[in-house]
């Protein structure tokens, strides 16, 4: 699937079951470049966050700082650092993520996404079947127990993150298959085993 502008998302409508509007790929992600200016302010990127749920994700495009990920299952005040292997972080103040706005979502003042001056990128990811999906789940140490989602279609890309413990975060892809992992955070070539993903496709 392509990410240019207007083009369809077939397998969104299609997994739905619904004869409806169609959906496009800018109706649910956003490349969207800001200037910080280190007060609360409104990035409006045209995606909905507070009424479908997704995924934000924001980078300094000058300065070596981490990246942050935010997502509507857990909460504006709750980070994720995908270049660390950190447990999730809370925000208690809000200075990061304030809200998932219907058209976008709202800064706080805090450097790491907002900093005075200070170039950034985001990327935003909405929920929609075929396309993307956010889920928590709480571990039992069983192999072969099932996670469900909610895209109506098999994943290519599965990650992975412990929300508790530090630890790496393991990534599946349809194109090493299920014997394999890489992992978000780490430069090592993919590693064959059967502890992540238990040698199992996943389905839809």
């Amino acid at each position: 699937m392509s990410l240019f502008h207007k083009n369809i998302l077939a397998g969104a409508s299609g997994a739905a079951g619904g004869a409806g509007a169609a959906t496009y790929v800018d109706d649910v992600f956003s490349t969207f470049l800001y200037t910080g200016t280190a007060d609360t302010r409104d990035i409006a990127n045209g995606i909905d966050l507070d009424g479908e749920g997704g995924l934000v994700w924001i980078r300094s495009r000058i300065n070596n700082r981490n990246h942050q990920l935010f997502d509507t299952e857990r909460g504006v005040n709750n980070t994720l650092i995908s270049n660390g292997t950190g447990e999730a972080v809370f925000d208690a103040g809000g200075r990061k993520l304030q809200a998932f706005n219907d058209d976008g979502f709202e800064l706080g003042s805090d450097s790491l996404v907002n900093a005075n001056e200070e170039t950034y990128v985001s990327w935003t990811f909405r929920k929609a079947p075929g396309f993307f999906d956010v889920v928590t789940y709480t571990g039992n140490s069983t192999a072969g127990r099932t996670v469900p989602h909610n895209l109506g279609s098999v994943p290519g890309v599965i990650i992975v993150k412990n929300l508790s413990t530090p630890s790496n975060w393991p990534v599946f892809h349809r194109s090493l298959g299920a014997t394999k992992i890489v992992e978000l955070n780490e430069l090592d070539d993919a590693t064959t085993t059967s502890a992540y993903w238990n040698d199992t496709a996943p389905t839809s």
